[in-house]
């Protein structure tokens, strides 16, 4: 049963003209109450415009709903002027909806100023120096995705295969040199803000803490040319700091600034890049490239010395070419970077080939992956002979902001102090280093390198830090310089 009720009202507006207004109101459910909640009500206006035509307005609104179920009901508006009709549908909102709706806007509007108000990274990766065409995103996807499988968990085993423990260390406990490098770019199209910062911090920790008051500081804010962190001076510094070197000496590198890639020509990167990183002048001397990085470190650190390297800048994972690398995600987690960097060539190999499409090709990498190359590789990390070589050189650590294939970030961080609010940029690194460091402890290189992890964590950077070393480490071993 159909229940109707009618309403006509007739009224005059300011400028005298006469409004009807009829309300007709149908419920489908039987019942005569024109409040009920299932059923249709037709709201007709007539008006006059200033241009005295007649405009007629009808308002059409359906409940579907029952009272214990309920739906929001559907409007349809239908304007005519002069037989010109428009028609236009929009649901009533629905009262608790549009309260929780507002309340999740409210939610919305106040994490947006939040991250509004929170520092803006800068990437320490932001000039591009490189034409050279990279590999395609899918070589890049296999790459990554066969290089996660192969990192060993057991790091203990990884240890005893190699023969950690008959590498030779240093005592640390003969001379103390350090290089820092920090450069902030300014007047570039890529300025940096907290490299220099990174510098201060690090270099006072080192001196007070670990006793390394013989060092060489270049930075790109000092009026004297020969402080200034250009490519000869850098290399020049590196030279410094390793000269008459000997077993027991500890000695200390810290670089904060920009890093980049450049095309390997020597076929011996895992990625076909060489890391770099970029001196002041880099526009005009180019960029050091870690193949001469580890010329003038590594090569030349004698057995028993240590060498403890810290490079906050962007593509740094494997910077100094060292056959060992550790990394912490979950757990702590081991590679041989041989290994690593022969999956890389086949893979690059076979989806090179498959995408050209040239059957040759493509069955030429195929049959790579059988060669025994790989298989040699991942042997050569256990070969006696291999692992005699190794023991014959320097005692490297270096750890890294990033993998090679991620940037680091350059953050602005808020400080209070006295009731005082300041501001000071600092590497994620730098800072997370820093931040360990002034601890009254001490760590075992897990420790650090879990620390480093969860600072930057709890700091929301995705960049993952690394651990690179000339030697199998125990990681339960106490960290020292």
């Amino acid at each position: 049963m159909l229940g109707r009720t009618v309403n006509t009202t007739t009224t005059t507006d300011a400028n005298g003209r006469k409004i009807t207004k009829t309300i007709t109101r149908t419920n489908t459910s039987g019942n005569l109450n024109v409040n009920a909640t299932e059923g249709v009500k037709v709201t007709k206006t007539v008006t006059t415009n200033a241009d005295g035509a007649t405009v007629t307005k009808i308002v059409t609104t359906t409940t579907t709903s029952s009272p214990s179920t309920t739906t929001s009901p559907v409007k349809v508006t239908t304007t005519t002027t002069n037989n010109n009709t428009n028609i236009k549908t929009q649901n009533k909102p629905n009262k608790s909806k549009q309260n929780k709706q507002n309340k999740q806007n409210k939610q919305n509007n106040q994490i947006q100023q939040n991250n509004q108000n929170k520092p803006k990274p800068d990437r320490r990766h932001t000039i591009k120096l490189n034409s050279e065409k990279k590999p395609s995103k899918l070589q890049q996807q296999i790459s990554q995705k066969i290089n996660d499988s192969i990192w060993q968990n057991d790091v203990e085993k990884f240890y005893d295969d190699r023969d950690g423990k008959n590498f030779s260390q240093s005592d640390c406990k003969g001379t103390r040199k350090a290089l820092y490098i920090g450069i902030n770019y300014p007047g570039t199209k890529s300025p940096l803000h907290g490299c220099i910062n990174d510098v201060k911090s690090i270099s006072s920790l080192i001196a007070k803490k670990f006793g390394f008051t013989s060092a060489v500081v270049l930075t790109d804010d000092q009026s004297d040319p020969k402080k200034l962190p250009t490519y000869d001076n850098i290399i020049n510094a590196m030279d410094w700091l390793v000269q008459d070197a000997k077993p027991g000496d500890s000695l200390f590198f810290h670089y904060s600034g920009h890093g980049g890639t450049a095309r390997d020509k020597e076929n011996d990167e895992i990625d076909g890049f060489d890391e770099t990183i970029l001196p002041c002048d880099y526009e005009t001397a180019g960029q050091i490239l870690d193949d001469e990085i580890n010329e003038h470190l590594v090569q030349k650190i004698p057995k028993g010395c240590r060498l403890t390297a810290l490079f906050d800048s962007c593509h740094s994972g494997t910077i100094m070419d060292l056959p060992y690398t550790y990394q912490c995600g979950n757990n702590v987690q081991a590679i041989e970077n041989d290994v690593r960097r022969e999956i890389y060539k086949k893979t690059n190999n076979v989806v090179g080939s498959i995408m050209s499409g040239n059957p040759v090709a493509i069955s030429n990498s195929l049959q790579g992956i059988f060669d025994g190359s790989l298989r040699k590789a991942a042997a050569n990390g256990t070969d006696k002979e291999t692992i005699k070589q190794r023991q014959s050189k320097g005692d490297v650590v270096q750890f890294s902001g990033c993998m090679d294939n991620q940037t680091s970030a350059d953050v602005t961080i808020n400080k209070v102090a006295n009731g005082v609010s300041t501001t000071i940029s600092n590497g994620a690194m730098s800072y997370s280093i820093i931040q360990l460091l002034n601890e009254d402890r001490e760590y075992t290189y897990n420790e650090l390198l879990t620390g480093i992890r969860r600072i930057m964590k709890e700091k929301n950077f995705t960049q993952v830090a690394q651990l690179s070393t000339s030697r199998p480490i125990n990681m339960n071993e106490t960290f020292r310089i």
